[in-house]
């Protein structure tokens, strides 16, 4: 039972023999810690780290399944003696055996032979029948041959067990690049297996954890005509081929007796020799000639012909930035591949998933992990309208920053299959901490079992609402609750009681300086300056400037514009009216010079000083990263925004608007807004507060006289004043008015 990787155990419904060693042995090479037997009226928990069984009456454990269940999940700690450690200690001695920095072919061979050897003697080991590549055996290898026939505590360790639950750790292993090899031995000759490697939180690579590739291929074959004689299954960046195997064992399970055609492609000779080993093995054990399967080593998988005729599509893609694409051939190809269908900068996964689509069947279902982002950019929504109206989406589900393993990309998964038809799919939200996601997916897995419609836990919401796109030129899923809030919201707007932000502000991303190193100095700094030099500086709000309402004067920023452009037109301008920080830049100029949105003639000038700022008038200023403690009302509007927005009328404002909008924004009401709407960002409430995620927020209007004239305006501006003088206990109350007078949501 796969419950998200750590409340895995094995489950045994059926009358049977075995003894306690073989309980064990099929738990710790499955990778986990229990064994749970239902003999008759009793409940048997074998956990191999322990001594003894615990028998439970089957009666207590039905009266109280919650709790039993925590309890297997207490019982399921990852310890160093589990079997994916153990396996990839023994690949680490292999590797500081073959010295392999990058690539580890033969350590892999060599850990092949060696799992091999719990079937057969790897003295007579046929490279034909396991289809490894030939390989050099050490001297010392039957001390390794002993080692994994011990397993852990003497456990036996079960051949077909290890390769499927290790395979895919494994291959996130093989990727890494080792900086230091360790050639030491221990008093007894053994090798080594401390390795130093280096391991980069934004690489590309990431394997899929077992219990996603198992959510996204139970979804997808749902949505599989079984009943054809055949099957053409396509993975184009497989690694280890965790959703091929893992389609064949479901497929298998759903009683498939036709053939399957199965082509893999990767860019890692590491991944293609994993994937031709598991196959192969699949197709001599269960499958037979039923099994056709082409695994292919590939530069890059955008470049290659693909077929146009696939059933099913199962993928992982790289999730590689534009910025970060390694030749002018791969950022072509990306071009190529998405022609028309983006703006700006699209990450390398985009175009993988929309060729993807172009290449299903009539009738043809893809299952794929995707970044979040292409839920919600801009630089996508073309894309998703081209593919909305190809495909029917069946699942989008959001799960957040903690999936990959040393990553920290936003991970979403889609189910979607062809033609196009008017369907509803359905929605899963998670809240963005570790672990959420593991218990969606499994709440998902038993609501297809159970008919559950929705599910709605504090954490995560499954649901199918009665629109699609919920945001409009947005996939982004969100939580049941939001939901609901939304559909008052929307109509509000459309009974013009709530306006969206952009029809009441402009929201200006502040200034862009080119190099804050340089141009933003500490107040002690600014305060030694002469008077005459300090005019060409400005008081300056960065993402540290505000909090809770509050400004906080820390910095001053080089500054020198008015409303007609910069004051110091010419370089001995510059030096003979700001002299200290003329001397203080000098020795910088050839950097400054170099900014590419800069002549070098003018290189003392920040890169973008933005126009609308310039004039000192009352403004609401946010940070550019936050939630509702982010907003400040700048009263005089002395100070100039650096890393941050500054929220511009569109039609004047009285200053007790200001307060107004400045209590409506510092509100918990308008977190959950921005949770709807914006873009939120890893390590807890925080979202991006620039125009693009909140031009569409809806707001009470100042300028209606229904509002002006109203007991909230009156309550809301002086809640707002206390805001600014760091008063935040008031927070409830102006939560309670705004959801007494313009949220009327429960």
């Amino acid at each position: 039972m796969l419950n998200g990787g750590y409340g895995d155990f094995c489950l045994q419904t059926m009358k049977d023999e075995s003894d306690l060693d073989d309980y064990y042995s099929k738990s710790w090479s499955s990778n986990t810690k229990n064994f749970v037997v239902l003999d008759n009226d009793k409940v048997k928990i074998f956990n191999w780290s322990k001594n003894k069984p615990e028998i439970i009456p089957q009666k207590q454990v039905l009266d109280n399944f919650d709790k039993f269940y925590n309890y297997i999940l207490s019982k399921s700690y990852k310890s160093e003696r589990d079997v994916v450690p153990f396996i990839i200690d023994i690949f680490r001695q292999f590797r500081n055996i073959t010295r392999e920095k990058t690539n580890p072919v033969e350590a892999l061979n060599l850990l092949f032979v060696l799992l091999t050897s719990l079937e057969e003697d790897h003295k007579k080991f046929n490279t034909k029948k396991w289809n490894v590549n030939n390989v050099n055996i050490p001297n010392q290898f039957d001390f390794f041959t002993e080692q994994i026939k011990k397993g852990t505590d003497n456990i036996k360790p079960e051949f077909d067990l290890i390769i499927r639950h290790s395979a895919g750790v494994l291959f996130q292993e093989a990727q890494k690049e080792v900086l230091f090899f360790n050639p030491q031995r221990d008093l007894f000759g053994n090798i080594s297996s401390k390795i130093e490697t280096k391991n980069s939180l934004y690489s590309s690579i990431h394997y899929t954890p077992p219990y996603i590739a198992r959510t996204i291929v139970e979804n997808a074959i749902r949505q599989l005509d079984l009943n054809k004689p055949q099957l053409k299954i396509f993975d184009p960046a497989c690694g280890s081929s965790e959703f091929l195997i893992e389609s064949l064992k479901q497929l298998k399970e759903n009683g498939y007796n036709g053939k399957i055609e199965i082509t893999g492609w990767d860019s890692s000779e590491t991944a293609i020799n994993t994937s031709n080993f598991l196959l192969h093995y699949e197709q001599r054990t269960i499958w037979h000639e039923n099994l056709n399967y082409k695994i292919k080593l590939v530069s890059d998988s955008l470049v290659e012909k693909w077929d146009n005729n696939f059933d099913l599509i199962l993928m992982n893609p790289p999730f590689v930035s534009w910025e970060l694409l390694k030749n002018r051939d791969a950022k072509n190809a990306v071009r190529e591949v998405l022609d028309k269908n983006f703006n700006g900068k699209p990450n390398q996964a985009s175009a993988f998933f929309y060729k993807s689509i172009q290449c299903l069947k009539n009738d043809g279902v893809i299952g794929c992990v995707i970044p979040s982002s292409l839920l919600t950019l801009d630089t996508y929504k073309m894309l998703r309208n081209d593919v909305n109206d190809m495909v029917t989406i069946n699942l989008i589900a959001k799960l957040g920053n903690f999936v990959f393993e040393d990553a920290l990309t936003d991970v979403s998964l889609m189910i979607a299959s062809k033609p196009k038809s008017n369907y509803t799919p359905t929605m899963l939200w998670t809240r963005n901490e570790k672990g959420v996601a593991h218990n969606a997916l499994r709440d998902l897995r038993k609501m297809s079992y159970s008919n559950e419609q929705t599910i709605n836990e504090k954490d995560f919401s499954i649901f199918q609402p009665i629109n699609f796109p919920i945001i409009q030129d947005n996939w982004k899923p969100i939580s049941l609750k939001e939901n609901e809030f939304l559909k008052i919201a929307n109509r509000f707007i459309a009974e013009q009681k709530l306006f969206k932000v952009r029809e009441l502000f402009i929201v200006q991303q502040g200034i862009n300086s080119g190099n804050n190193n340089l141009f933003k100095i500490s107040s002690n700094e600014y305060q030694k300056l002469k008077k005459s030099e300090k005019i060409f500086f400005r008081p300056v709000i960065d993402n540290n400037a505000i909090k809770n309402g509050q400004i906080f004067l820390d910095h001053y920023i080089w500054y020198p514009y008015d409303s007609h452009g910069i004051l110091l037109k010419k370089e001995v301008d510059f030096k003979n009216n700001a002299p200290v920080f003329y001397n203080k830049l000098l020795p910088f100029k050839p950097e400054l010079e170099n900014r590419p949105s800069i002549e070098p003639a003018n290189w003392w000038h920040l890169s973008r000083y933005r126009t609308a700022l310039v004039k000192k008038e009352p403004r609401l200023f946010s940070t550019r990263f936050g939630n509702s403690d982010s907003f400040a009302f700048d009263t005089n509007g002395k100070f100039v925004v650096e890393n941050g927005n500054a929220w511009v009328p569109r039609k004047a404002f009285q200053t007790n608007d200001y307060y107004f909008y400045l209590a409506v924004f510092s509100s918990n009401i308008f977190d959950k807004l921005l949770s709807i709407y914006s873009r939120q960002l890893s390590g807890g409430k925080w979202y991006d507060l620039g125009g693009k995620y909140t031009n569409d927020i809806p707001i009470p209007n100042v300028h209606s006289s229904e509002v002006r004239n109203s007991d909230a305006y009156i309550k809301l501006v002086e809640i707002g004043m206390e805001l600014s003088t760091g008063n935040t206990y008031l927070k409830a109350v102006s939560d309670e008015i705004l959801t007494t007078y313009f949220y009327p949501i429960s």
